[in-house]
């Protein structure tokens, strides 16, 4: 990883493995604390990825910095990597289970300290069709979501819960990915 940002050295593994100093406790159970900047002092970045263990990285490293209640857009084309970074979020949140596309089931809850809902509208074209409470049974106070494909429940989501960041992924030619977070 020579003459890659730091940032990029940040792994799955890392995120994992972190001491007590850097965990804190909610519950009874470790979470990982919020790191003390503000939101508004964070700035869009962007970075390429040389292949998806750098994407996961990126996903561990947005993770550090949320909180219940927070709600991350991911957008991509199909086959981005907006699963991979979800996952690799999901490693550093603590969560063990396998973490897939929840394309044709719309969302999945994973237990974690802070449980995290993954959400995937791909075969959503329009919500006023849909039940009301679609969204609600994701978006809480008490858990942390990732929502795939969200032009077209940006609004709602809005409503319902924090928008902490918004993560585009491009392809940039075999396993690279341009990864944008704002």
């Amino acid at each position: 990883m020579e003459g890659r940002p730091a940032a990029l050295a940040y792994s799955v593994a890392q995120a994992m493995a972190k001491t007590d100093s850097e965990i804190g406790v909610r519950g009874g159970l470790p979470m990982p604390r919020r790191k003390q900047t503000s939101r508004r002092e964070q700035t869009p970045r962007r970075e390429q990825t040389a292949g998806p263990f750098e994407t996961e990285a990126l996903g561990a490293e947005l993770a550090s910095r949320l909180e219940p209640g927070d709600v991350v857009l991911v957008r991509g084309e199909l086959g981005a990597g907006k699963t991979t970074f979800v996952r690799g979020a999901c490693r550093a949140l603590g969560v063990t289970a396998i973490v897939t596309s929840p394309t044709f089931s719309i969302g999945q809850r994973y237990p974690a300290p802070v449980p995290v809902s993954h959400i995937d509208l791909f075969r959503v074209t329009d919500l006023d069709g849909e039940d009301p409470d679609l969204l609600a049974d994701y978006l809480d106070s008490d858990s942390i979501a990732f929502v795939e494909w969200p032009p077209v429940a940006e609004d709602p989501v809005a409503r319902l819960a924090r928008i902490a960041a918004r993560v585009r992924i491009d392809h940039a030619g075999g396993d690279r990915r341009i990864v944008e977070i704002a």
